[in-house]
């Protein structure tokens, strides 16, 4: 069976990240969707000018109104950016209601601060949603702001990371998924947390001076389409961070504006061979 997932997410016209990045990644590893935007814009927001954007609260509100009345069977939802305390309300009920496994990546901020037009009251609604997850997926900041505790900064000890991983565990995820950690100049990835064997995998990855957009939804669209499949994370992080590497280095050789996204589609074949290699090995 091929699991069908509700992504919400905010939805570009330019620039390949958010839904626009995710649903052809998770379409190679062989994940339906049901596509919930939460935000229209012309584009993403990093680098662009003049750009549209579209509170989409009222068409979510629309959206799953028929869902809920259709016969349909989601296996999970998978959430990224909501913009306000009204969508996560929505998503809450909805997943109540259809029983669903929630894969929550709780954007809200980068590098110690909040993103533009979030704040702490933000915080304490999007921690419902992690409250109700099976797996939450922050980067640094995201986790502080979760757990009321002090921004690591760029310098820490293993030891401080995984307190943190237990302290956002305690919040109720079975899984806890830590991003953009780093412990050498050349190094970056992730850390994952077991709740129920405490066990802690660290997984890094080449670490490029760049600023890239998009990264972070590739590795969650990843991430949880291996996790709805019964994949471990650990094998799943790993094709991740393979997967988003060989993608940086194709968008480099472009020599092009970053900003226009990420060169993933020349490596969508070898996703496809790699996840099935994965599914063959839990059959």
């Amino acid at each position: 069976m091929i699991p069908r997932l509700l992504v919400a997410n905010d939805l570009p016209g330019l620039g390949k990240v958010a839904l626009a990045g995710s649903l052809p990644i998770m379409a190679a590893c062989q994940i339906e969707t049901a596509i919930l935007p939460t935000v229209l814009l012309s584009s993403h927001t990093g680098g662009f000018t003049n750009i549209q954007i579209d509170d989409y609260t009222a068409g979510m509100a629309g959206f799953l109104s028929q869902w809920q009345e259709l016969d349909l069977v989601f296996d999970g939802l998978v959430t990224g950016y909501l913009k306000n305390k009204e969508q996560i309300a929505l998503l809450i009920d909805f997943a109540e209601k259809k029983e669903l496994s929630l894969f929550v990546d709780p954007i809200m901020g980068d590098k110690g601060h909040f993103y533009q037009g979030f704040d702490q009251a933000y915080a304490r609604h999007i921690r419902r949603l992690c409250q109700k997850a099976d797996v939450i997926i922050p980067n640094l900041t995201e986790a502080a702001f979760l757990t009321g505790t002090a921004y690591l900064g760029e310098r820490y000890e293993p030891v401080q990371i995984e307190n943190l991983l237990r302290q956002l565990a305690d919040l109720g995820p079975k899984i806890v998924v830590l991003t953009g950690v780093s412990f050498e100049k050349n190094k970056i990835g992730l850390v994952i947390y077991q709740k129920q064997t405490d066990e802690i995998v660290y997984v890094m990855a080449k670490r490029y001076p760049q600023l890239f957009y998009g990264t972070g939804d590739i590795v969650t669209a990843i991430l949880a389409s291996c996790y709805f499949h019964g994949i471990a994370l650990e094998k799943s992080a790993r094709l991740a961070l393979k997967f988003l590497d060989e993608t940086i280095q194709s968008t480099l050789a472009l020599n092009r504006d970053l900003k226009y996204g990420l060169c993933y589609e020349p490596h969508l074949l070898d996703l496809i061979k790699q996840h099935q290699l994965l599914l063959e090995e839990i059959k």
